[in-house]
């Protein structure tokens, strides 16, 4: 796989490509290269034992390969959009009745499970994730490209974060009721973004079992997890 640089100008963008329904902010559109000659120098191999350029040298660029790497970030978003829902769902119960109710939501038994059990969901995820990413950071001081294990348990500690963050916010919309649906909610956005980022290559449902082939020192069913 060979990545290539060019300006910006010789890029067309393709306008309103990004029709999604969630994560539609990002503005993620396709772009077109016609007819762009691209110097050798101005392009990157990914691959084993490809020469790195001298601002390249640091820990953050020798240890883990990027597709690993680029999964955490991915988890922090999803950890931040269900801490989003939590925190919506939370200012709505101090004022919502649920229909036929003379209580707030605040007040129901059923919204105190809903609340602890999301919180639980993010807060262990996020837990995991950061120390993941610290022990990332130890093995990268040492010098020496990491395990499989090593890019496994990180590649877990994504996946997990995504998915964990999707089971909450789905929770946090269900204990809002009816008025999560309406457009002027901000869990309906929370809704429709987490499950779009559940979508990712790096955090998809696939990564489980990517993960545990590195576990066992297996190969990865994805490549990209060895450069």
């Amino acid at each position: 796989m060979r990545l290539v640089y060019v300006p910006r100008s010789q890029a067309t963008i393709v306008e309103d490509s990004w029709q999604v329904s969630g994560l539609v902010g990002t503005g993620s559109n396709d772009f077109i290269l016609e007819g762009v000659f691209v110097p050798e120098n101005h392009s990157h191999i990914l691959g084993p034992g490809t020469p790195r350029g001298k601002h390249y040298q640091s820990p953050l660029y020798t240890t883990y390969p990027f597709i690993s790497a680029f999964a955490f970030p991915m988890g922090a978003v999803a950890l931040g959009i269900a801490q989003g829902a939590i925190d919506a769902v939370m200012a709505l119960a101090q004022s919502k009745k649920p229909a036929g109710q003379t209580d707030t939501l605040r007040d129901r038994a059923v919204f105190h499970f809903q609340l602890a059990d999301a919180v639980a969901l993010v807060e262990s995820a996020r837990a995991w994730l950061y120390a993941s990413v610290e022990q990332a950071w130890a093995v990268a001081h040492t010098g020496r490209p990491a395990t499989r294990e090593e890019r496994g348990r990180l590649v877990l500690a994504a996946a997990n974060a995504t998915r964990s963050a999707a089971a909450a916010t789905d929770l946090a919309y269900t204990a809002a009721g009816g008025t999560a649906n309406y457009l002027k909610s901000p869990l309906q956005r929370s809704l429709r973004d987490i499950h779009a980022l559940t979508q990712h290559i790096a955090t998809s449902p696939q990564q489980w079992e990517r993960g545990g082939r590195l576990l066992l020192g297996l190969d990865p069913l994805l490549p990209l997890l060895l450069l």
